[in-house]
């Protein structure tokens, strides 16, 4: 499982009676909020000093805000024993009904939170959006490919729209937000020469996502990077209280014929509520 996986995903999936009957797994429940406002739901899979250092710069949007910070965060050093153990930091919707405890559940190569009990009311101001952290041994996750029913891939509540490879000659540009239209534009009119396909590269920059589909362009915020990358990198964006910064790592079971990274355009939306006021830009 990959260093540092995660993403904004729904904590559902559908089973049929040929599938494996769910297992319930030995796991600890570290942190537990069933009302909090933790936003959109996602699910982060925790497994190195990295992968914490990335989580909790999710949530640097919440320090000068009435949101609550989760202790994991503001006290990283609960994240013990990666060596042995994996952490599961999940947000769920659990509609007008606040749960009152939490279980990890197994079925084949997914798993899922379970979140039991509370009265389940007819009407309600606001869903709820439980909050719930596992410590699970990673020998009883081997094998897991999904959260929830979706790939356990996604890295935070960015997503990546796409990334085009650009000339070796092209000239370095400046990461930039592009949610407006004109911004988008003036992108690539800045870099048709320099994408190796120019299609390709308006295509990204206008393109769509999941996010966009669920949360419409309201609530998103769209930004542009440089970054140099081989074909197979998993392209990801840290998100900080000091800055938004785009990286490319290996993935685990990629094929091993890239020579040598070459410079890429890579394009992301992000729910605008996790954006810290004033963060820079890094490529």
């Amino acid at each position: 499982m990959p260093g540092v996986v995660a993403g904004l995903i729904a904590l559902s999936a559908c089973h049929t009676g040929a599938e494996p009957r769910p297992q319930t797994l030995d796991a600890q429940v570290i942190e537990f909020d069933a009302s909090g406002f933790y936003g959109p739901p996602f699910a982060a899979v925790i497994d190195s000093e990295a992968a914490a250092r990335s989580f909790t710069g999710w949530f640097a949007t919440r320090e000068d805000r009435s949101y609550p910070v989760p202790q994991v965060v503001a006290h990283p050093e609960l994240f013990t024993d990666l060596g042995t153990y994996t952490y599961l930091a999940m947000v769920t919707g659990t509609g007008c009904r606040a749960p009152v405890e939490a279980e990890l559940r197994r079925m084949g190569t997914d798993v899922v939170a379970a979140l039991l009990g509370g009265v389940d009311r007819p009407e309600c101001v606001r869903a709820y959006t439980p909050f719930v952290v596992y410590k699970v041994r990673r020998a009883d996750i081997d094998g897991v490919t999904t959260v929830g029913g979706a790939p356990v891939d996604r890295d935070g509540p960015a997503e990546l729209v796409g990334k085009v490879e650009l000339s070796p000659t092209a000239t370095a540009f400046e990461p930039r937000e592009v949610t407006e239209p004109a911004q988008r534009t003036a992108l690539v009119d800045e870099l048709s020469a320099a994408a190796v396909d120019s299609a390709a590269m308006r295509t990204t920059v206008e393109g769509t996502s999941r996010l966009l589909s669920e949360y419409g362009p309201a609530d998103l915020r769209r930004y542009a990077f440089p970054v140099r990358a081989c074909p197979d990198d998993v392209v990801t964006l840290r998100i900080s209280a000091a800055e938004l910064h785009a990286v490319a790592n290996t993935a685990a079971d990629a094929p091993r014929t890239c020579e040598a990274p070459t410079a890429h355009l890579a394009v992301f939306d992000v729910r605008g509520m996790y954006v810290p006021d004033g963060a820079r830009l890094v490529g």
